[in-house]
């Protein structure tokens, strides 16, 4: 686990939020979203938290997208997705975002489809890009993003999770595969060391919450196979993850048809996990986004229900440690 010391200079890098309720507590409850969402696309964009796609009232899929900037403390609509999906695979490099493949329909039906949208070009449109190779279409992966590259590593599609790893490079726009993961899985958490060893932690082997999944794998840059590490404490698939400080915060998730709180970390370094606070309420059905080094959990449900919230939980590693 990385000092604390450390992370209280890493902390001080960053810019605090000006507008954001100021909190001695691990977690806390921010500004709540337009409108209920379950299993968004979740992704940071420099300041801002993008919300795109997911269930809303009565269930509809929604094409609409939403960005809280977290400095102003507001919400602000954004130019409505192109495709009306959920689980969608989205992710974001400068001021670009790319939104690569996803689940559509009430029948989740997996879509290779892939574009992006640059938003600091103003007026800008959805534009498309090469589609995820036939064959590999999938939602729900593990998204890591490390330009030039954003990893899509497992998913789901129609009949079940995936094993297959694929590698989008931006800057020639093209697919390549990695090497497979042992065994299937979806809606896993990931993270990429500095080094270039991709993480992958949990998920789910199958479709529903009783496959869920307590392994964590490592990929070393140009590895040929996954290797294993050690375990997760807690078996879950779905939890709301991302890179606060170089550890991977898992948050939430679901298991043997619960929504769960849980909440841990990994150094990858160590190879160790920490358990941290307990989420406010369980949440399962979306994903994260890092900001200013705080992991934002916009949405889901309290139950394996579908049952969209409008709930924006965030969640403080140093306060944590403490």
């Amino acid at each position: 686990m990385l000092p604390k010391a450390a992370l209280a200079l890493a902390l001080a890098a960053c810019s605090a939020p000006a507008d954001m309720p100021d909190s001695d507590d691990a977690w806390f409850e921010g500004l709540p979203l337009p409108k209920p969402r379950l299993e968004p696309g979740v992704t940071a964009l420099g300041q801002r938290m993008i919300v795109l796609g997911g269930f809303t009232e009565d269930l509809v899929i929604t094409r609409e997208v939403d960005a809280f900037d977290v400095f102003a403390n507001r919400w602000e609509p954004v130019q409505p997705a192109p495709v009306a999906w959920t689980h969608a695979n989205l992710g974001s490099a400068a001021a670009t975002l790319y939104l690569l493949g996803g689940l559509e329909g009430p029948n989740f039906i997996p879509r290779g489809d892939s574009f992006a949208l640059d938003l600091d070009i103003a007026g800008a449109q959805w534009r498309a890009l090469e589609p995820i190779p036939p064959g590999l279409e999938r939602g729900a992966a593990a998204v890591v993003v490390s330009p030039p590259h954003i990893f899509l590593l497992g998913g789901a599609t129609l009949t079940g999770s995936v094993a297959t790893c694929i590698d989008y490079n931006l800057s020639s726009n093209t697919w390549r595969r990695l090497p497979d993961l042992p065994s299937p899985r979806s809606h896993a958490a990931a993270m990429r060391r500095p080094d270039g060893t991709l993480i992958i932690a949990g998920g789910l082997a199958g479709l529903g919450s009783s496959t869920a999944l307590d392994e964590v794998l490592e990929l070393p840059l140009e590895g040929v196979a996954w290797r294993p590490r050690t375990r997760m404490p807690t078996r879950r698939g779905g939890c709301a993850y991302g890179n606060v400080f170089n550890q991977l915060v898992c948050a939430g998730g679901e298991v043997n048809g619960a929504a769960v709180p849980v909440t841990e970390s990994y150094d990858p370094y160590s190879d160790q996990w920490t358990s941290l606070p307990n989420m406010l309420r369980p949440r399962a059905g979306t994903q994260g986004a890092v900001i200013s080094g705080r992991l934002y959990v916009p949405g889901g449900s309290a139950s394996l229900r579908f049952e969209p919230t409008d709930t924006v939980f965030v969640f403080q590693l140093l306060e944590a440690l403490q």
